[in-house]
């Protein structure tokens, strides 16, 4: 594709985001995000064949934004369990930017369609490799189930966070990862009484 065609699929995609994020899968129409995106339903079709071909592109490009913010965030930290917590703080800090769409995600878009379920596993299963040599380097046995379980813990945490938790103020990303990587390595009893929250200093 030409650069402005590249362009225009962008805007396609963060206009989709928007209107999924908004009316939910099953209420999304193609003519809704198209009068978001301000183009035209002939040019919607020019880069993707249906509401179906869409939700899979906007899947796999939050996706790319996810590994490679976690990549930039861990490559350049020596000490294990320092970059541990800094790969969780970036999932937690994608998590705050992109949470009504991991919500729709979750509770929706998963069960319509098994190629869906399928990209979310390709998700979970590149991250979690990342995340093995850390944990080895960190004297975790057993690597490969650990990962996933981490992921899980800062998923369930994640969406707590910010959908179930209503009588708290919200916790920074940074202490989200410090009691996820206490709670993971060293057990519940680890985690602090008080942690900062949004806007408070960060350890």
């Amino acid at each position: 594709m030409t650069e402005r065609q590249w362009v225009r699929r962008g805007e396609l995609l963060e206009a989709a985001r928007r209107v999924f994020e908004r009316d939910g899968y099953h209420g999304t129409t193609v003519s809704a995000v198209v009068q978001a995106a301000g183009l035209s339903q002939g040019a919607f079709y020019l880069y993707f064949t249906d509401k179906k071909g869409i939700f899979g592109a906007l899947q796999d490009e939050v996706a790319t934004l996810l590994r490679r913010r976690i990549y930039w965030a861990t490559r350049d930290v020596p000490d294990a369990r320092h970059r541990l917590e800094a790969g969780l703080e970036a999932f937690f800090e994608f998590y705050d930017e992109y949470s009504a769409y991991n919500r729709r995600l979750t509770i929706e878009g998963l069960g319509i369609d098994n190629s869906f379920e399928v990209r979310q596993t390709e998700l979970h299963q590149t991250l979690a490799t990342a995340f093995e040599p850390t944990l080895r380097e960190l004297g975790v046995r057993a690597t490969s189930v650990a990962a996933f379980a981490l992921l899980g813990m800062a998923a369930q945490l994640a969406y707590w966070q910010h959908f179930q938790r209503t009588h708290e103020p919200s916790m920074s990303a940074s202490a989200l990862a410090q009691a996820c990587a206490s709670l993971f390595l060293e057990g519940a009893a680890s985690i602090p009484s008080s942690l900062p929250q949004e806007g408070g200093t960060h350890a």
